[in-house]
């Protein structure tokens, strides 16, 4: 099977979107921030997915959001463990956020990503991300449906449905930082690309005959075709743990996420997988 690496830029913005309403507190007003971005991952995560071997990485970011809704983002990501000084990948995105009533809100982006010759990340193949979210809010719970089509040299769309809840647990040295925890749930469907075998019979004229077990003609000519096949299924079942440190221009924060691959995706990973990340993000 082939899939795109889904590019991680949109789960970033929300991330630094949430950093910014953390402190319940806080008055929430309109203002251009920039924020800066750099995280550490034990293995290179495509919604519970991974390449063959291991891919350790450390991703920088710059995320500028403007008073009217418009950001502009760029990031890079570095494979640890593949040789060189030069990035894996290269993302630069564009879109646009907008509250639609009080506790809902949705956005729309764009990202181009540039990779590396002979990059082992499973995105190679799609350069461009067309992204779409919508974003509930009941207070009790925060749920989000996110639709990404991405594109390139081949077109694979995907969708997930994250519900997640945050939670204070209180300062820990004074009243200007507090700890928080986040629990969430996120269930992603998208494209899976196969090959599909099947045997074709005709007769020695080449007209098609029906296929009956009871019978043995002779006459009978098979074929065996092979022919790439796209479906839409449920790629992964993940449940994801963040832990943060937060004060009033800075975040320290760490990520656990258990995935379970849909059992279309692929026989020989059925196995749940677990990812870490390190994670630190500095507002002005």
């Amino acid at each position: 099977m082939n899939r795109g690496y889904i590019f991680l830029v949109a789960s970033l913005l929300m991330a630094i979107n949430a950093f910014a309403q953390r402190d319940s507190t806080a008055v929430e007003a309109k203002r251009t921030t920039l924020t800066l971005a750099g995280i550490y991952g034990n293995n290179a995560n495509y919604y519970g997915q991974t390449a063959e071997e291991k891919l350790p990485y450390i991703l920088t970011n710059a995320a500028l959001r403007l008073m009217s809704g418009f950001y502009f983002s760029a990031g890079s990501y570095k494979l640890i463990n593949v040789g060189g000084s030069a990035i894996s990948e290269l993302d630069l995105s564009a879109g646009y956020e907008a509250d639609l009533a009080k506790n809902f809100s949705t956005a729309l982006g764009y990202t181009r990503s540039i990779f590396a010759k002979n990059s082992p990340l499973l995105g190679a193949a799609n350069e461009n991300t067309l992204s779409a979210s919508f974003v509930y809010d009941l207070n009790l719970i925060k749920t989000s449906l996110n639709t990404y089509y991405a594109f390139g040299t081949q077109r694979d769309l995907f969708m997930s449905f994250t519900a997640s809840k945050a939670l204070n647990l209180g300062s820990l040295f004074s009243d200007k930082d507090f700890i928080s925890f986040e629990p969430g749930l996120e269930l992603v469907g998208g494209t899976l690309h196969y090959l599909e075998e099947y045997i074709v019979r005709r007769d020695r004229f080449g007209n098609m005959i029906p296929i009956d077990p009871r019978f043995n003609n002779p006459r009978e000519q098979n074929y065996k075709i092979t022919r790439n096949v796209s479906s839409f299924d449920m790629i992964s079942y993940n449940m994801n743990f963040l832990l943060g440190y937060n004060r009033n221009n800075y975040l320290i924060e760490t990520g656990w996420q258990v995935s379970t691959l849909g059992k279309n995706v692929s026989e020989n990973k059925q196995k749940p997988r677990s990812f870490f990340n390190l994670s630190f993000y500095y507002q002005f």
